[in-house]
């Protein structure tokens, strides 16, 4: 059984005339101990997707249709509530460390507090989980850090500090939200490290939220592509990498920047992703492939491509063997 199993997810956000849907039959699962990558522009639904299910999106404004499951659990009941966190083992790391922390209150307090309310803990024996916490994620000195707050610590202190609130919840699945976007090239490349150290001793499953191909290639076992609400690819990282089967992950790859080709322009994808609400009656992403055709007019479903991967694209096939993709 996957520790993660969603199916059919939707979010529509709104009321009446004003409703807009931002997810579209989402469906993926993750196994123990296995890190997924989520990719795609900024728009693709990638954090709607995290938010809906950690139960961070607002009941007033949002609903949720489908079935996500936790270890067998869950995550909400037939009328759309959320399970108590307090339930739900899993924790999210969120992609800007300057403003996920509360400025008013010590990193002690805030550490202290996840792990007497996730696990129950005594105020000295949280004390003690949290400074081998602090440790675990690579923070010297672990007893001042208590005592400091967040103005005092640098980004990437700050992120090593999420990640240790989020591990003491416990979790078995962590859900991190480009946990490296505001740190360089150097902390990133520490913190990557130490989120899959941290999944192997562990068995934690991660759903690792990003628009960076190359942090995908180097964290993730699996990857999901998303373009307007939709899942478009899913498979292994290094086939899907290797040979896209969809236009817009190939489009995504191309536009990496590559020093082999330092005389070229940076490829782009021409136009912009599909806001929320649009109608669209056949493949989200036609109106910005190169490769289109009067049967992409027609809706597409996500089915398989090979034996490993999934694709929404009436054309990947053909696409793929006359190796235009590439």
């Amino acid at each position: 059984m996957p520790v993660l199993n969603v199916q059919g997810l939707e979010v529509f956000f709104g009321h009446g005339e004003e409703r807009v849907q931002a997810l579209h039959d989402v469906s993926f699962t993750i196994d123990r101990g296995e890190i997924v990558g989520l990719v795609g522009e900024s728009g693709s639904g990638k954090t709607v997707t995290s938010l809906a299910l950690m139960g961070l999106l607002d009941p007033r404004s949002s609903r949720i249709e489908g079935q996500a499951e936790l270890g067998g659990t869950r995550l909400w009941d037939d009328a759309n509530r959320r399970r108590p966190q307090v339930e739900v083992p899993m924790a999210m790391v969120f992609q800007e460390p300057m403003t996920a922390l509360d400025p008013v209150f010590s990193i002690g307090y805030q550490l202290i507090e996840t792990l007497r309310l996730r696990q129950g803990l005594s105020k000295a024996r949280a004390r003690a989980a949290a400074l081998e916490l602090l440790d675990a994620v690579g923070i010297s000195d672990p007893r001042a850090r208590l005592r400091a707050y967040p103005h005092e610590l640098s980004g990437g202190m700050r992120q090593r500090v999420m990640i240790a609130i989020a591990l003491a919840c416990a979790p078995e699945l962590l859900i991190a939200d480009e946990p490296t976007t505001a740190v360089d090239v150097t902390i990133q490349a520490q913190l990557l490290e130490l989120i899959r150290d941290i999944a192997a001793d562990r068995g934690m499953s991660v759903l690792f939220v990003t628009h960076d191909l190359g942090v995908v290639a180097e964290t993730c076992d699996r990857m999901i592509t998303m373009y307007a609400g939709r899942i478009v690819e899913r498979g292994p990282v290094g086939e899907v990498l290797a040979a896209p089967a969809h236009p817009y992950t190939g489009g995504l790859l191309a536009a990496l920047p590559s020093p082999e080709h330092r005389d070229r322009r940076l490829a782009t994808i021409p136009g912009r992703v599909p806001p929320p609400g649009e109608r669209i009656t056949g493949c989200v992403f036609a109106p910005r492939c190169q490769h289109r055709a009067d049967i992409c007019a027609e809706p597409i479903e996500l089915g398989p491509f090979d034996d490993t991967r999934e694709v929404r694209c009436a054309r990947a096939h053909e696409i793929h063997a006359t190796g235009a993709d590439r």
